[in-house]
């Protein structure tokens, strides 16, 4: 068996190459150390790199979601203010029909009921045309930026709203005008009024008001849960938001302690080593006359 020929040459480039191969560790540390990631370039870790790249486009996501319930937690909260504002005109409405009930009020009284009923006809007609981002709130997916247009009639439509606020889940941020009594409510009370200054408020006038007030009613119910059911999400969809941040941490952040102590013992290695070289590269030219 022959043996191979070992050169000066030889053992010179294979001392050099362990020490760039020792100092090219040390650097890697050193920039893990100073970057706080130990992925740098996918090839540093391709399985760690695919996993943190999933991890971040859930987070982008899961960041999208709460954008989105933000979104829809303004607008369901608008909603619920106009839908509380509406009720309580639609409720004095009321108390002014049954104050014009009394046989004892005078002709003047129901004409300042009446002009007082128009007023409050003003408020309802700009709580129907509230508007969320520029949007009216009751008007569904119409163009336009009222839900009532200069003539108070109902311009809105019924198209369905909805946001996503997770991955599996969306939820309506939209009302009806119509199941809130939008294309109804202005023309009744008109009527009212003029009912007051003529011949009484009618039973029709009375069972038709009462119908919008319980509609009115039932809508805050069901934003109110709605705003529920938003914030519940908002909570759950934080909380995965979180929980992908950690996994993001732990497929590319270093472990500090354990990066700094490897970092010491691969410059004690590369001390040590660039100590023997210096010893087994110390040649003449006598050594290669030998």
């Amino acid at each position: 068996m022959g043996l191979s020929r070992i050169t000066q040459r030889s053992v010179s480039d294979s001392a050099l190459r362990g020490l760039q191969a020792s100092l090219a560790r040390t650097a890697t540390l050193q920039n893990q150390l100073s970057s706080g990631k130990r992925i740098s370039n996918p090839s540093d870790d391709p399985s760690g790199t695919a996993s943190a790249m999933t991890f971040r486009s859930q987070r982008s996501a899961a960041e999208q979601h709460l954008r989105n319930i933000d979104g829809a937690t303004g607008r369901l909260n608008t909603t619920d203010s106009a839908l509380t504002d509406l009720s309580d005109r639609l409720n004095k409405i009321r108390e002014l029909m049954v104050r014009s009930q009394s046989g004892a009020l005078s002709t003047e009284g129901r004409s300042a009921l009446s002009a007082e009923v128009s007023a409050v006809r003003g408020n309802v007609v700009d709580i129907y045309n509230t508007r969320y981002l520029d949007r009216p709130v009751f008007g569904g997916t119409a163009a336009g930026d009222v839900a009532l247009d200069a003539t108070d009639t109902y311009v809105g439509n019924d198209a369905t709203v909805e946001v996503r606020i997770s991955r599996d889940a969306t939820v309506r941020v939209d009302v009806k005008g119509t199941d809130v009594a939008a294309d109804t409510v202005p023309a009744l009370l008109t009527q009212i009024a003029t009912e007051m200054t003529t011949g009484g408020v009618t039973a029709a006038s009375f069972a038709a008001l009462d119908a919008a007030r319980s509609k009115v009613l039932r809508a805050i119910g069901d934003v109110g849960s709605r705003g529920s059911r938003v914030e519940a999400a908002k909570t759950q969809v934080d909380s995965l938001r979180l929980d992908l941040q950690g996994r993001i941490s732990e497929s590319e952040d270093i472990d500090l302690p354990e990066t700094i102590m490897n970092l010491e013992s691969q410059k004690v290695a590369y001390q040590a080593a660039l100590g023997a070289a210096s010893k087994v590269l110390q040649t003449s030219l006598v050594d290669f006359l030998k």
